[in-house]
């Protein structure tokens, strides 16, 4: 680095190193210096315009805050914001508490500032506190939220998730003198609790963490250096989150303090820091544990466990890759150069896994995907009417369906379809033949139809065949009378003659 500091800020944006204010002999420092890994060189950006140490650091979208801090003897609020594109320095509110030796951590859209060091009135004229302020990025403003169980200062942090590790510090004793411990306390940014982790092999104050992120090394907090009992560190102490246990990993060549750390590519770097005798402008690589041996991690984002007609096939890879490809129900893997439209798949259920290999040749694959493949139309049946005739003119309408559809319609004797959406009548039918049939179209845009029905519709209304029988009854009645009557009159009866009177 070209100017040697400690008490620095280290943020990483796009790949590059950004090391920005500190102190050494000089005091405190405004510099910021760009470090690019790729070309192994630094560059001088614009200076940060409130020179300070031990200040909280922390990116949002490609812009890098500061926060806090120590201003000669006293400490500091303010909130200053460079923005990494055009190169230039903003103000925002500052912090409600003005404290340094503390770290920012963020979570979503918000920044927590927890702990450090205040200001007292009387020697030693600091001293630790446990407050949890919250700065919101997008309205510019401050919240408290629940503190910190151990008041801290000069501790190292980092996220993981939506958890912070507060990792280590120092305490200030009754008598003034300061003492490193090795505590380790989680907060969970949603619940505003605070629970404790397994602490530090090792008490220490005024180291750096990092954490790296699972693409080319598994995911680990990092402790390196620090301070305790007059002894600068050199270790460095590695925590598994899984297994809540601390192990050892390789030691930098240079033990210090006040260093800053900065990950990217998930390569460690160590930044300046003091030895005890002078300002350092050390920067050391560490490649983790297990650095290059972490398979891609593969997420199908299409298909999902859905009905399809045919498949597109979607993915997201968290690192570069050297091969992609996807097996279909364990067959043989086929190659994919990106998103890719399936067509040619049976009906029926399935599944995907997708494969891929790295540039260093590890091999990952997703979980399975189970899905269906559906392109059968709808099965219709109509139960009723049947292939007979009715003597009601109102005919209910019923059908069966084997599968759920999203278009249902009738068309009776070729007319226009007719949407159904509960119990259908057909009524008033007229006498005669008539044709219906039964259209449906499933969610996926299969379309079917029913067999079409004939039957026939022959109504006798009682009145009129009441009528009508009455009618020939009387007729009948009438003719029978008429008969009779004609019959009766054909008799003629015969006259007796009159006898001749005889003297």
């Amino acid at each position: 680095m070209p100017t040697n500091r400690c008490g620095l800020g280290l943020a990483v944006v796009s790949g590059k190193i950004y090391a920005i204010g500190g102190s050494n002999s000089d005091g405190e420092l405004a510099v910021n210096e760009m470090y690019d890994p790729g070309t192994n060189k630094w560059y001088t950006k614009m200076s940060m315009p409130t020179a300070r140490t031990g200040f909280a650091i922390a990116v949002y979208e490609s812009k890098i805050y500061v926060i806090g801090g120590s201003v000669g003897d006293s400490f500091t609020g303010n909130v200053e914001v460079y923005d990494t594109i055009n190169n230039i320095w903003q103000p925002m509110v500052s912090m409600p508490t003005p404290r340094a030796d503390l770290s920012a951590n963020i979570v979503e859209d918000k920044i927590y500032l927890i702990g450090g060091k205040t200001y007292l009135s009387t020697s030693p004229y600091y001293s630790q506190t446990n407050i949890t302020q919250i700065y919101d990025i997008k309205t510019n403003t401050w919240s408290t939220n629940t503190s910190m169980p151990t008041a801290l200062q000069g501790y190292a942090s980092t996220v993981i998730g939506t958890k912070i590790y507060i990792i280590g510090g120092s305490k200030q004793s009754t008598s003034g003198i300061d003492s490193s411990i090795n505590n380790l306390q989680i907060y969970d940014t949603q619940t505003g609790n605070w629970t404790t982790g397994n602490p530090l092999n090792y008490p220490s104050s005024y180291g750096a963490a990092a954490v790296t992120t699972g693409v080319m090394a598994p995911t680990k907090i990092y402790y390196i250096g620090g301070y305790s009992t007059g002894t600068f560190s050199d270790k460095t102490q590695i925590y598994d989150i899984e297994k809540d246990s601390w192990s050892e990993g390789p030691k930098m060549s240079t033990p210090r303090a006040y260093l800053g750390l900065a990950v990217t590519n998930d390569i460690i770097y160590a930044i300046g820091g003091f030895d005890g005798a002078k300002w350092l402008n050390s920067n050391e690589e560490c490649k983790p544990v297990g650095y290059g041996k972490i398979p891609p991690i593969i997420e199908i984002i299409s298909p999902e466990n859905k009905t399809y007609k045919s498949i597109q096939i979607d993915y997201k890879i968290n690192k570069a890759i050297s091969w992609v490809g996807f097996s279909l129900d364990n067959n043989t893997n086929k190659t994919l150069t990106g998103p890719a439209q399936i067509t040619d798949i049976p009906d029926g259920q399935h599944s995907i896994i997708i494969f891929a290999k790295d540039t260093l040749g590890n091999i990952g694959a997703s979980q399975p995907i189970y899905f269906t493949i559906d392109n059968a139309a709808p099965n219709i049946t109509i139960l009723m009417p049947r292939k007979q005739t009715y003597n009601t003119a109102d005919i209910i309408l019923t059908f069966v369906l084997d599968k759920p559809v999203t278009d249902l319609t009738y068309s009776l004797d070729g007319q226009p379809k007719i949407p159904i959406t509960g119990n259908i009548t057909l009524p008033a039918l007229p006498n005669g033949n008539h044709l219906i049939i039964v259209h449906a179209v499933d969610d996926l845009g299969n379309a079917g139809s029913s067999e079409e029905i004939s039957f026939t519709i022959s109504t006798f209304p009682t009145f009129w065949v009441a009528t009508a029988i009455a009618s020939s009854i009387i007729i009948l009645a009438s003719g029978y009378l008429v008969i009779k009557h004609t019959k009766t009159d054909n008799k003629t009866p015969k006259i007796p003659k009159a006898k001749k009177n005889v003297k």
